[in-house]
């Protein structure tokens, strides 16, 4: 349906309404960044620093800051590829096994999607304190898996279940095992899927705070969410040397969403059209 020009100006008008919207408060955290330490606290306050400058960033970028980077980089990408790679093993057998327990299976996957991490992470605690796991990388790892995973199964089933099976069929033919059809014909097409969902595994554990509070004790094994609470004192918060370590934070995870972006299009539709 052809809209009339009032009604394009009016969703252009919303459009940029929910775009201020959504990035006033990552704005106001630039700016916070580039003033100098007395200027967050004019009155009245400014939505741009009159003399911008890069010192807070200076001060941020500290040793503990690229220690704390190293550590969520080392949990995140091993979370990454631990949950990527189960989760389309368990998907792929999920979408295309015939027994029917595996509908059991499934309703327990979906089940647990509905804990909250505040409800599972005392059993977690005891488990990693029995294992002697605490204030590790395994640590972080492992919890971070046993909740991204139920959620990167189901994404990876609902993708799976658009692919054309007569592809794997025809292959099967051809004299391919089932390993080479996976490898070779599933993990191919799913690709997109695939990114998607490790996409989705990386926001969560980059920004998680929660268990990497609970499970670390040491600051050398802190990530960066935690490393965060340095700057917030007994006596006072660093307001600007905490919203550029913010900034700093948030950079790796939108750049890489959105030199990504457009898998998750055309994840939407790969696998539409049957062969």
């Amino acid at each position: 349906m052809r809209r009339s020009p009032a009604a394009r100006v009016a969703i252009v008008l919303l459009q940029l309404l929910l775009a201020a919207f959504v990035l006033l408060p990552f704005f106001w955290m630039l700016s916070v960044s580039l003033k100098p330490p007395a200027e967050p606290f004019a009155i009245p306050a400014r939505l741009w620093p009159d003399a911008p400058t890069l010192a807070n960033y200076v001060t941020a970028f500290r040793p503990e800051f690229r220690a704390y980077f190293l550590n969520s980089l080392i949990v995140s990408g091993a979370t990454v590829a631990i949950t990527v790679t189960l989760g389309l093993l368990a998907a792929y057998s999920l979408t295309r096994g015939q027994l029917g327990a595996l509908s059991l299976l499934l309703g327990a996957v979906v089940l647990a999607q509905m804990f909250p991490h505040s409800a599972i992470i005392i059993p977690i605690y005891k488990m990693l304190r029995a294992a002697d796991l605490l204030d590790t990388h395994a640590a972080l790892i492992l919890s971070y898996v046993s909740v991204t995973l139920p959620v990167a199964v189901w994404m990876l089933r609902g993708f799976l279940l658009k692919l054309p099976v007569s592809l794997e069929e025809a292959a099967a033919i051809d004299g391919a095992g089932p390993f080479r059809v996976f490898r070779d014909i599933v993990v191919p097409l799913a690709r997109p899927g695939v990114i998607a969902t490790a996409v989705y595994v990386l926001i969560v554990t980059w920004q998680e705070f929660l268990f990497a509070l609970s499970f670390t004790s040491s600051r050398e094994m802190r990530t960066l969410p935690v490393g965060l609470n340095d700057f917030i004192g007994q006596y006072g918060i660093r307001y600007g040397e905490l919203m550029a370590s913010s900034v700093m934070v948030s950079v790796p995870v939108m750049a890489v969403f959105f030199l990504l972006q457009r898998h998750f299009v055309s994840g939407l539709t790969a696998g539409a059209v049957k062969g």
